[in-house]
């Protein structure tokens, strides 16, 4: 055993990176390309598509239409202003990514619900209000 020297762990620690690099590397990439965005694709449709249904039953319209009539502009600008988060029962045992994509979707579908209404609201009082008007002018100019 003369002619054998020990190997140093800088040398192992080279020869490891270097077969990671030329046959651990490829496989890993080939797999993932085969598998990874359709999962990670199928699950982000998921996670939208159940937070925009859940949104939805949770979202008042009615009271969002009535805030905005009562409100106007400012019921408006509420209803966009307020950021709304996802029931925690919705997101128990979900994967980082699930979760995350899950919240953003929620908060975008509210917000859209909610100033939707509110806008409605605030436009069917402002129509109310001109019709009131316009009767009041024409009943003062008739006398």
């Amino acid at each position: 055993m003369k002619g054998m020297r020990a190997r140093s762990p800088v040398v192992a620690c080279i020869a490891a990176v270097l077969v990671y690099a030329l046959v651990l590397l490829p496989i890993s990439s080939e797999l993932w390309a085969a598998t990874g965005p359709t999962l990670w694709l199928q699950e982000s449709q998921d996670a939208c598509a159940a937070a925009k249904a859940q949104a939805q039953a949770d979202v008042n319209g009615a009271t969002w239409f009535a805030i905005g009539c009562l409100g106007g502009v400012l019921g408006w600008i509420i209803a966009y202003a307020i950021e709304s988060n996802p029931p925690a029962y919705a997101l128990v045992g979900k994967s980082p990514d699930y979760v995350a994509q899950y919240t953003d979707c929620y908060r975008i579908e509210a917000k859209r619900i909610r100033s939707k209404h509110a806008l409605n609201g605030c436009l069917a009082a402002t129509g109310l209000e001109l019709v009131l008007y316009l009767l009041l002018v024409v009943a003062a100019s008739s006398e």
